[in-house]
């Protein structure tokens, strides 16, 4: 018999009970607190029984955190309690990385390599809002996707650079960078060779006159967030600031590079995995908007004319990168 003396916990975690509902799974993990605690992520059934005959409902609670307007906690009638049968199972699926080489016209420099990346997964088919389950994904990371896409297609039509390409379209970005780190553990190219790494997540939505700024982060038209270009290498950013002046100008945000910055963006995307190798990188970052995470993150709704000055400017820095005689000197320990 568990008792469960707060819910509190358990609605943090909005994250994970999404996940565990739509696949109708109930499993346990530890909490990252010590000392370890069990964290359950019930089936939407489990959820609606836990919650029968309290203040909010199941599907209220979850509408509410889709909306960005989380309930604040709160304890679970006394009497209630509940038993739980924990079974192992182990499920195995198959998924890719897609990687292109453009190699490079030096005949020394072309061994190393500039890295140009995006994850073009997304939540597929989930919990139906407004009656939609198809979780379109235009902005997290269409935008990306087809930004790489331009990119490695304007490096393959124009003269090749010193240095080689190494684009990828990473997999399972959501579901804690599955494709990013199983490519620095199984590289197609020695990590020693990859000078930089950039990677390009959300930067097709800016915002608009409905926007509320109080509670979304979405970019202005011309803004872009940048993260982790000095954490690493104080020259990688200096190199990323001079060819955005000589360039398109825009608006870099720093807002998220803080090392306390309570998101800790620089590390839930798949730029991470390269950091933690020694690779230095640049996250380019266009902010949470009202349609993130939500079937209603559609194609209507991208900036192109901003998602182009963006894919124009990470494609400059990308050619600045393969050409200079030095690769970006690191001057700080991975994080």
């Amino acid at each position: 018999m568990i008792t469960v003396p707060s819910f509190g916990a358990l609605l943090g975690w909005q994250g994970r009970l999404r996940d565990g509902m739509e696949h109708g799974l109930l499993s346990m993990t530890a909490s990252p607190v010590r000392p370890p605690i069990p964290v359950v992520r019930p089936s939407l059934e489990m959820f609606q029984a836990l919650l029968a005959g309290e203040p909010q409902s199941a599907l209220t609670l979850l509408d509410r955190a889709a909306a960005g307007d989380p309930a604040p906690p709160f304890a679970l009638r006394p009497a209630k309690r509940f038993e739980l049968q924990v079974g192992i199972r182990s499920d195995s699926s198959a998924t890719q990385n897609v990687i292109a080489v453009l190699e490079g016209s030096d005949p020394t420099l072309k061994q190393e390599y500039v890295l140009v990346g995006a994850h073009y997964d997304h939540l597929g088919i989930g919990t139906p809002v407004a009656g939609d389950s198809i979780y379109n994904g235009a902005d997290d990371d269409g935008s990306g996707t087809a930004a790489v896409m331009a990119i490695a297609e304007a490096f393959g039509r124009g003269p090749r650079p010193r240095r080689s390409m190494l684009f990828i379209w990473h997999t399972g970005e959501e579901r804690q960078r599955w494709g990013s780190s199983y490519f620095v553990q199984h590289p197609t190219v020695p990590l020693a060779q990859i000078v930089a790494a950039l990677n390009i997540d959300m930067i097709g939505r800016t915002r608009t006159a409905g926007t509320d700024s109080t509670k979304w982060t979405v970019v202005r038209p011309g803004e872009l967030y940048v993260i982790g270009s000095r954490r690493m290498s104080r020259e990688l950013g200096e190199i990323n600031e001079a060819v955005n002046r000589s360039y398109l100008r825009l608006a870099l945000n720093y807002r998220f590079d803080a090392l306390d910055d309570p998101s800790q963006l620089f590390s839930r995307s798949d730029q991470y995995s390269y950091a933690e190798k020694g690779i230095p990188v640049i996250f380019y970052y266009g902010g949470e908007h009202e349609d993130y995470h939500r079937p209603s993150d559609t194609a209507d709704k991208i900036d192109y004319q901003h998602l182009q000055a963006v894919a124009r400017t990470v494609y400059a820095t990308a050619w600045e990168l393969a050409n200079r005689a030095r690769r970006p000197r690191v001057d700080k320990s991975p994080p």
